[in-house]
């Protein structure tokens, strides 16, 4: 009988180890739910405008085929002439495969020197996030602030790269501009044909659009 309470006492001795063991190992389970937003943009459909459209009648007025010139450079504006002989077309392309488009294709058609167009669009903020308009990629050339003033004379770009400018540029100051979810802005260039344009050419560039969410945004340092 001793002896069997001996040996008890030592299997019981044995099994607390593995007793404490078995509850200070129990695992704790939380369970938890993330949802995370998104950043969505895009050139609203059927928002763009331009002067000058190819396939318009000749005639005045904003949507008639006359030509318009640069009378007031270096300034930006224009009249219109009592011509019809260039004009623009412009594409909107989804540049980055979301299904929204974020691209244009600008090309000018039989234009000369002091040629006029002016591009007008809205873009929308179709995601969940606030975002910033960053910056503008034309033909691979980064610009975050093409005109820092209206009167500014703008900036001069070499489409062809002959190392001569062929048009001249001014942008709206819609840089860094926030949009909250399901806010547009509208934004709007003019474009200018320059003396140094080759003759019997077609002008074509690409512009692609960049927006970022709103804590993101930065202009980087740019160096000559």
């Amino acid at each position: 009988m001793r002896k069997a309470i001996v040996f008890s006492l030592i299997l019981l001795i044995s099994l607390l180890p593995m007793l404490a063991f078995a509850m200070w190992s129990e695992t704790l389970r939380v369970n938890s739910a993330v949802s995370t937003g998104e950043v969505d943009w895009r050139i609203v459909p059927g928002s763009l405008i331009y002067l000058d459209a190819c396939g318009l009648q000749p005639g005045y007025g904003f949507f008639a085929g006359n030509d318009w010139n640069a009378t007031y450079l270096p300034q930006p504006g224009a009249i219109q002439l009592d011509k019809d002989v260039g004009c623009t077309s412009v594409v909107l392309m989804d540049g980055d495969g979301d299904g929204d488009m974020d691209t244009m294709n600008v090309t000018l058609h039989n234009t000369y020197p002091y040629y006029y167009t002016h591009i007008a669009f809205k873009v929308h903020n179709s995601g969940t996030i606030p975002v910033k308009i960053w910056r503008v990629i034309i033909n691979g050339q980064e610009f975050y602030e093409l005109n820092e003033q209206v009167l500014q004379q703008g900036v001069e770009l070499d489409l062809t790269g002959d190392g001569r400018p062929d048009v001249l540029i001014w942008w709206g100051n819609n840089f860094g501009i926030q949009l909250h979810p399901c806010q547009s802005a509208d934004i709007s260039f003019d474009l200018t044909l320059l003396q140094d344009a080759p003759e019997g050419a077609t002008l074509t560039f690409i512009v692609r659009f960049e927006a970022v969410q709103w804590n993101e945004y930065f202009v980087p340092t740019l160096r000559d």
